[in-house]
């Protein structure tokens, strides 16, 4: 037990990071909170899962990359729903709750350990319905110019062929221009020499960041660990005249919210929308699935039925009449 415990400098951020595991549940998790210098709860974030690997993360590991581990989880669904979602809702309470909030600030800012981990734990516990529990915590402070730093390149995420501000400018001051991908269908798709503005293809948007990341969820394209592909709109093409040049394509995918693909082989076929059996655009720009097989299905259903009635009815009649 701690005796003697630090105390954390004017002015900084505090972010507490812990892990979580119950072998005999199969349950492992990882959580964060972030205090800001106002005492208050900045952001918090968690997650328990049946993955093993959802614990292997080092509590030593810095504060921005755990946030990021935990979010990725949650991408790419490696995680229970039912329970993340009640201890999200616990955290939630907890720091809603001013009397809980500042006793456990107070217990983070003089690095008193053992009242951390009590209070983690009980949280927690109540959630997996576990006594056996094993869990470690670890308290980390934060400038307010490393974090300042962090969130500024989180918010201007870069990368490879992400879309310029030039290119936004010019779509408008609201325009999103995603990183997208083409689906190609050697057979019966369209070749991309002669594709022209106006067509419709079908793009997969790349999960390769927070921010792609945040647009796939927000247009619901993620489905059973998978990206859906989207109907995009041709509004622009750029092909270099040389012969290993590759093709730039602008597309719209919805209202102000574009999509960017640079495809390198320019013998490649793209396929083409088919609202037969694509997802199919509102006048909004938002998405829905077509239901036009579905309705034909069941039209053809209720006239089956309906000749089956009538058949039914008219021999009836037949037999009332030959007695």
């Amino acid at each position: 037990m701690n005796t003697e415990y630090e105390t954390v400098s004017d002015g900084n951020l505090l972010a507490v990071k812990a892990r979580f595991k119950s072998i005999p549940m199969n349950l492992y998790g990882q959580l964060i909170i972030m205090f800001n210098n106002s005492e208050k709860f900045e952001n918090f974030n968690g997650v328990i899962s049946t993955y093993s690997d959802a614990y292997d993360l080092e509590l030593h590991t810095g504060w921005d990359r755990y946030q990021e581990f935990i979010a990725d989880l949650k991408w790419k669904g490696h995680f229970n729903n039912n329970l993340t979602t009640t201890l999200m809702s616990q955290l939630t309470d907890m720091a809603d709750d001013y009397n809980t909030a500042q006793r456990f600030y107070k217990s983070v800012t003089s690095y008193d350990y053992d009242k951390v981990d009590i209070a983690l734990f009980d949280l927690v516990s109540r959630i997996m319905h576990e006594k056996n529990l094993v869990l470690e915590s670890v308290i980390q402070e934060i400038t307010p110019a490393e974090y300042a730093d962090i969130m500024k390149k989180r918010s201007k995420p870069v990368e490879k062929n992400e879309p310029s501000a030039e290119s936004n400018s010019q779509l408008g001051k609201d325009a999103v221009v995603l990183i997208t991908k083409p689906i190609l269908s050697p057979v019966k798709g369209k070749p991309i020499y002669e594709l022209k503005v106006g067509d419709v293809i079908m793009t997969r948007v790349t999960p390769n960041s927070e921010r792609q990341n945040y647009y796939i969820d927000l247009m619901q394209l993620r489905e059973d660990r998978e990206i859906k592909p989207v109907p995009s709109e041709v509004i622009d093409i750029k092909a270099g005249k040389g012969k290993n040049e590759p093709v730039e394509i602008l597309t719209r995918i919805g209202r102000n919210i574009y999509g960017k693909l640079i495809e390198e082989e320019k013998q490649v076929k793209l396929r083409m929308y088919n609202p037969d059996i694509d997802s199919v655009r509102q006048k909004n720009g938002q998405l829905k699935k077509t239901e036009k097989s579905t309705a034909s299905s069941s039209k053809l259903s209720l006239y089956l039925l309906l000749i089956a009635f009538i058949a039914l009815t008219i021999f009836s009649i037949l037999i009332f009449f030959s007695w």
